[in-house]
């Protein structure tokens, strides 16, 4: 019953124990309210009551004629409130309520008072259709015998009645099933598990006298001590039920013993079912006694098989029944095709194809094929000459009955089946190595790519560092303020614009640790959402905190990480949007929900306001080569990550679809990388000091020694590392040593740097080196400590960079 119709039974109840209480005043030296009044004036007083009762409600008279009707009666039941007073109750829904048993209890209710309950009648309702209804009545106003009133309520039990009635079908079509199953069924009861019922299938299948006999057995008991894998039977049972109670269900199969003590094979499904409130596992056993036979009978015949294909071809169709199992076994599809349609497939090839049995044996061979590879095949299934090095070996794309393609190798050879020419096919499923040769070939084209965008970046830097270190020293020549002072300020800025191309070359590179320096975030993330956004239909927002910290980092790398995330952000707005960028200073402590360890970090978040990422992909998206581009490399957000972890920074991405996505990323705040902009103010000229500068491109060398000139020191310079040895050798010799050198660290022909400084420590174990070069990925630039140097400079480099670097090295 529902909560409603609960609620208004007991309201009905409430107004008859009311009227049989206020009938109980009469005797008393006072009396009930509703004994002073009249019939119309009791039909009010209920009418308010029952007005809000949601089950069907009439008051009938001494007449049974309809007085009150409430809502829910003149809705179920179709009729316009205004014209059902006054009306018979037998003439209520053209005489829907004209029942023998309904008078009878009616005429014993005015004739003897006696009420009725759960009285059930099926109604056949115009708007609703049949329903079964419980009808009850009491008085609810009796004054005298023409004042009397009647309650007579409905309650619409027609879903309890269906649900009993499935119940009870459910039961009965269990008990069928349970009672002509061929397997063995029984049902196990906890705590102990013990049998409780077992089908007759379960009586003959173990022997048993009779049920009583099978339910007074443990489950292990009908099994063997140990099961072939070692286990103990016992044990192994319980872990089996605990695996069935955890799970639902727990399908394996088991070795039993009946009991005359013969030990067969069997599968065993243990399902979790509750009967009658009653939580239990029902045990369905199959003997697969045959079935396992067959499978020996199949190890012993599976290593012949290619061999009988090949040689014993002709006996095709003698053997066809015999081999037909071995056939249904293979991880290949095989397929005989003639007459313009599928003679035979094995159920691989259903797999392959998603098609039924039935829907391939009455197809064509080229349905299935890919409409861009139709024209390469005969109608006979064959491939047309001249296509394949190999006419019966050859590659296809075939179209699912999903619509997925796969990439299949056909292996075929003409044959003779059922005394027709015919066509034997082996297809085998190559997608997946055709991908895994594709991402070969793009790893290959990358690698290549990368050792000429860094041959090209080398170059290019060398001949930015001239253009900028140039521009740099000849704005120290110049008033600041004035119109050249001006004009070589903005050069030098488009020059440094420019050293972005070489980066962007070096990014298909991927490789090299970090050379890392002191370094704005704040700067860098203005710069390359500038770089990335130009010319698009997206705009960035930001909201950097103004006394956000540097960092010691790898700029190119960072920067790199930040040109990625925002052309992910703005590729997912084709029709614009804004991409919004913030950073701040965060202090982490040691138990946060992403596991960062405790410090001082910048937090970095990127977000757009796109389609956001799918929530089956967000798993993969550091993945490398994971992307869902059509021109995709996939490799973009996996650099990412690789290069803020090797920052030991952490990048975390949250997303919704249809609402955007935002990256965040927190970078360590070392304790001395927290000055200002290293830039703000210009270089500082140095006092005294003798270095030696090697590169082989005079533009270069010319160039730092001009603006090592500017800031003080005595330079010398050489081609190659020969010479420089040559020549700090004579330093030394002529107790005139150079304070330090500047060492290319590649050299084409020549000595480069790194060998040239093995050189020196022989000659000087103290020599002050740094190395310089315009292509990163050289581990020396990450860790030139470890060879010996006691500085780095990368490829372009402006004055004021010299200057700082030879200030940190000399500690001026």
């Amino acid at each position: 019953m529902s909560s409603s119709e609960s609620t208004n039974g007991e309201l009905i109840q409430e107004l008859s124990d009311l009227r049989k209480q206020l009938d109980g005043f009469k005797d008393k030296p006072y009396s009930s309210p509703i004994d002073g009044l009249n019939t119309n004036e009791c039909i009010d007083f209920f009418q308010s009551i029952i007005a809000a009762i949601t089950e069907p409600i009439l008051i009938l008279n001494a007449e049974l004629k309809c007085v009150f009707a409430n809502k829910s009666f003149t809705e179920i039941f179709s009729i316009k409130p205004s014209t059902i007073k006054g009306v018979s109750v037998y003439e209520i829904g053209d005489g829907l309520l004209d029942l023998e048993d309904l008078r009878n209890l009616l005429e014993e209710l005015l004739s003897i008072h006696m009420d009725f309950d759960g009285y059930e009648v099926n109604l056949n309702l115009i708007n609703i259709g049949e329903r079964i209804m419980s009808l009850s009545a009491t008085d609810v106003h009796q004054k005298s015998d023409n004042e009397r009133l009647l309650l007579l309520s409905f309650i619409d039990n027609t879903e309890q009645k269906k649900a009993e009635k499935k119940q009870r079908e459910d039961e009965e079509r269990y008990r069928s099933l349970f009672e002509t199953s061929k397997d063995a069924v029984m049902i196990l009861e906890p705590p102990a598990w013990a049998f409780t019922a077992g089908n007759p299938a379960t009586i003959e299948m173990f022997k048993c006298t009779s049920d009583t006999d099978f339910v007074s057995k443990q489950p292990w008991e009908l099994s063997p001590e140990y099961q072939p894998d070692g286990q103990i039977s016992a044990i192994k049972a319980k872990e089996m039920i605990n695996m069935a109670i955890e799970n639902g269900s727990n399908y394996f199969e088991w070795v039993h013993k009946r009991l005359d003590g013969e030990e067969f094979p069997t599968t065993v499904l243990l399902s979790r079912v509750d009967l009658k409130g009653k939580k239990l596992l029902q045990a369905t056993v199959r003997d697969i006694t045959g079935r396992k036979q067959v499978e020996d009978e199949l190890r012993l015949h599976r290593f012949h098989l290619e061999e009988i294909v090949r040689d014993r071809t002709a006996e095709l169709q003698e053997s066809e029944k015999k081999y037909r199992t071995l056939v249904e076994q293979s991880h290949d599809g095989i397929y005989i095709y003639g007459a313009n349609h599928f003679l035979f497939v094995n159920d691989r090839v259903c797999d392959l194809t998603q098609y039924s049995r039935d829907e391939l044996l009455n197809m064509e061979y080229s349905t299935l094929i890919h409409p861009d590879d139709n024209d390469m095949l005969n109608v006979d299934g064959t491939i047309k000459d001249g296509l394949f090095e190999i006419p019966n070996v050859f590659q296809l794309r075939i179209v699912r009955k999903d619509g997925k393609i796969r990439n299949i190798e056909f292996s075929i050879r003409e044959l003779t089946y059922s005394g027709e020419e015919a066509v034997l096919g082996i297809a085998r499923d190559i997608t997946t190595l055709k991908k895994l040769e594709e991402e070969q070939r793009r790893i290959e084209k990358l690698e290549s790519l990368g050792l000429l965008a860094g041959g090209i970046a080398h170059d290019f830097n060398n001949f930015l560092t001239a253009i900028i270190g140039n521009i740099s020293l000849a704005r120290t020549m110049v008033e600041p303020g004035g119109d050249l002072y001006e004009i070589l300020t903005s050069s030098e800025h488009a020059a440094s614009k420019a050293s972005n191309l070489p980066r962007q070359l070096l990014t298909f590179s991927r490789g090299g640790n970090p050379v890392k320096a002191r370094i704005s975030i704040s700067k860098l993330l203005r710069e390359s959402a500038a770089f990335v956004l130009s010319g698009s239909v997206s705009t960035a927002e930001y909201s950097i905190a103004d006394d956000l910290k540097q960092v010691i980092a790898d700029r190119e790398q960072i920067g790199q990480v930040f040109n990625n995330i925002i052309i992910n952000a703005y590729q997912s707005m084709p029709e614009g949007g804004q991409v919004f960028i913030s950073a701040e200073n965060i202090m982490i402590d040691e138990n946060n929900p992403a596991a960062i360890p405790e410090g001082q970090y910048i937090k970095v978040i990127i977000k757009d306001d796109g389609y956001g990422i799918e929530k089956d992909h967000l798993s993969r998206v550091f993945d490398p080569f994971f992307t869902t581009k059509q021109n995709g490399t996939g490799l973009g957000l996996a650099t990412a990550y690789s290069i803020i972890r090797k920052h030991r920074g952490h990048i975390i991405v949250e997303t919704e679809v249809g609402k955007g996505t935002a990256f965040t990323i927190y970078l360590p705040v070392d304790s001395f990388s927290e000055n200002h902009d290293i830039h703000k103010s210009g270089p500082a000229k140095l006092s005294g000091g003798k270095i030696l500068v090697m590169d082989d491109q005079k533009m270069v060398r010319e160039t730092a020694m001009s603006m090592l000139k500017k800031l003080g020191y005595k330079v010398d310079s050489a081609v190659n590392g020969k010479e420089a040895i040559e020549k700090y050798k004579a330093g030394m010799d002529n107790s005139e040593p150079y304070d330090a050198v500047i060492l290319d660290l590649t050299i084409p022909g020549g000595m480069g740097g790194i060998d040239t400084m093995k050189e020196l420590l022989k000659i000087d174990p103290d020599v002050t080196a740094i190395v310089s070069s315009g292509y990163s990925t050289a581990p020396v630039m990450a860790d030139y400590t470890k060879y010996g140097f006691s500085g780095a400079m990368m490829k372009p480099y402006s004055i004021s960079q010299v200057s700082d670097l030879m200030k940190n090295i000399f500690n001026e």
